[in-house]
């Protein structure tokens, strides 16, 4: 096998590199409140994560890794993805890398199949023919002899560390490409060559600060992924790989621009928005209620406090009585 693979430059290519750097540029200008942006990173940990693991078959959700009462019986699927959850974290933590080595790729395998084999199976490449399946048990590739590895990972590296003639979004592709073509561990690789697209953005800052979960378009299009992979035809790898990051990249731009925009009552008065505040964690609530929260307040002012959120539109009178009740407006 070739690395890198031949490609060529298409228009295709061009646009979604364009695209990719205008949403890149946008989301790093964009400022969000830590406590915000901390809880974002985390979420797409743990969806880079659970997809990943979902790719290979694991039927965990995010839901089921955050519920820390999940059964037994899910505990192989559990260490799987909470393998790659150490491991991610691990790479967002630490500044990848600028010299990839061997040696790297290793540890990635040691943290990934942690506890599901045996400790003398991880981080060693194999000794023994393999192939890749398809559903039905047919030999789709005939992966390269253990005898032609540790040259081809060494091929790979110096792709990876030296042509700068490559953009980086190619380069990540085509890294990830060949690593499964070379496919150098009995079990892992599709983990750890996502890690290893992961470390590439990473290293060339498409982290989209910290954001982007590549894995979630890729299961998203779980067929296509394979499909693509089988092909080895390079141009359309690379492609494909770039239409899932900007995909993932535009989801990221609509969630940060939802969350940059002030809601309508960050522009009222501080004690009209505390009232407001107040009725949406008490569903529903009482001029006495409101009193009691409010000892120095007369109760006029609060009665025109209320009138005039009424008015704009955020909260509903429930009752018409001296017994009525306010809600936030549906």
């Amino acid at each position: 096998m070739q690395i890198p693979p031949t490609y060529s430059i298409t228009n295709s290519m061009l646009t979604a590199i364009a695209k990719i750097e205008a949403n890149r540029s946008i989301i790093g200008n964009t400022q969000l409140p830590d406590k915000i942006l901390s809880h974002l990173r985390r979420q797409s940990l743990l969806k880079s994560s659970v997809f990943s693991a979902q790719i290979e078959g694991n039927t965990l959700s995010i839901e089921d890794i955050q519920d820390s009462n999940s059964t037994s019986s899910a505990d192989f699927q559990h260490q799987e993805v909470e393998n790659i959850i150490t491991a991610l974290s691990l790479l967002r933590e630490n500044k990848p890398p600028d010299h990839i080595e061997l040696q790297y790729i290793l540890t990635l395998h040691q943290q990934v199949m942690y506890n599901l084999v045996h400790p003398s199976q991880t981080g060693k490449l194999r000794n023994e023919p393999s192939a890749i399946f398809d559903q039905l048990g047919n030999v789709v590739y005939m992966t390269p002899p253990p005898s032609q590895i540790q040259t081809l990972l060494s091929e790979l590296l110096q792709m990876i560390n030296y042509p700068e003639d490559i953009f980086p979004l190619i380069k990540a592709a085509l890294a990830h490409l060949s690593f499964e073509k070379i496919h150098p561990f009995l079990d892992g690789n599709g983990r750890v060559g996502r890690l290893l697209l992961q470390t590439i953005l990473n290293q060339h800052s498409y982290d989209f600060n910290g954001l982007l979960s590549v894995e979630e378009g890729l299961q998203e299009r779980k067929q296509t992924y394979y499909t693509v992979l089988e092909r080895n035809e390079a141009n359309i790898f690379i492609e494909f790989i770039l239409s899932v990051v900007l995909n993932e990249s535009e989801k990221i731009l609509v969630e940060i621009k939802e969350l940059s925009q002030p809601a309508p009552e960050d522009f009222l008065l501080p004690r009209r928005r505390e009232i407001v505040t107040i009725i949406r964690e008490q569903k529903i609530i009482s001029l006495d209620q409101l009193q009691r929260r409010f000892l120095k307040i007369p109760d006029r002012t609060l009665r025109y406090d209320l009138k005039q959120l009424e008015n704009g539109g955020f909260i509903q009178k429930v009752g018409t009585t001296r017994g009525a009740m306010y809600q936030i407006k549906r």
